[in-house]
């Protein structure tokens, strides 16, 4: 893949993963596209969806978490998808590593608080954000670099 298709859909990715973001930020306040209750009655342990989230303390945690995704979006679309069009291997491996950073922790805490099948989703996501960065074509002055 070029680098500059892999930009391309590394800022597809981006944006989605922003809009993404904001609805999972709002599911403590509204969940008008019904999306975060088909994501926790499939990822969750628990079987109430977006109604278990009664305490101010579990609303708060789904506006960190969508802050921090959006954040996460917000990196590819805007560092992480123009150095990898100009062929900067630091960015394009320092994206990898965030990446894997994020699965490792989300995944081992959703398994250690008893909810396993979010893995599954992480590991959709995993593989949809590092696609472009493990399949773009090194030039060789960036492949020093």
């Amino acid at each position: 893949m070029s680098p500059t298709a892999a930009a391309r859909s590394m800022r597809v990715i981006g944006v989605f993963s922003i809009i993404t973001a904001v609805i999972f930020a709002l599911a403590g306040v509204n969940d008008f596209t019904g999306a975060n209750d088909i994501f926790f009655n499939l990822a969750s342990s628990g079987t109430e969806g977006v109604a278990g989230l009664t305490t101010p303390e579990s609303k708060l945690a789904m506006a960190i978490a969508g802050g921090v995704f959006g954040g996460l979006g917000a990196m590819y679309l805007f560092i992480s998808a123009p150095g990898v069009e100009q062929g900067s291997a630091l960015i394009r491996r320092g994206s990898i590593y965030v990446f894997l950073t994020w699965f490792v922790i989300d995944s081992s805490a959703s398994v250690a608080s008893g909810n396993a099948a979010n893995v599954i989703p992480n590991l959709a996501f995993l593989i949809i954000y590092l696609v472009p960065l493990l399949m773009v074509k090194q030039t060789s002055t960036a492949a020093k670099a």
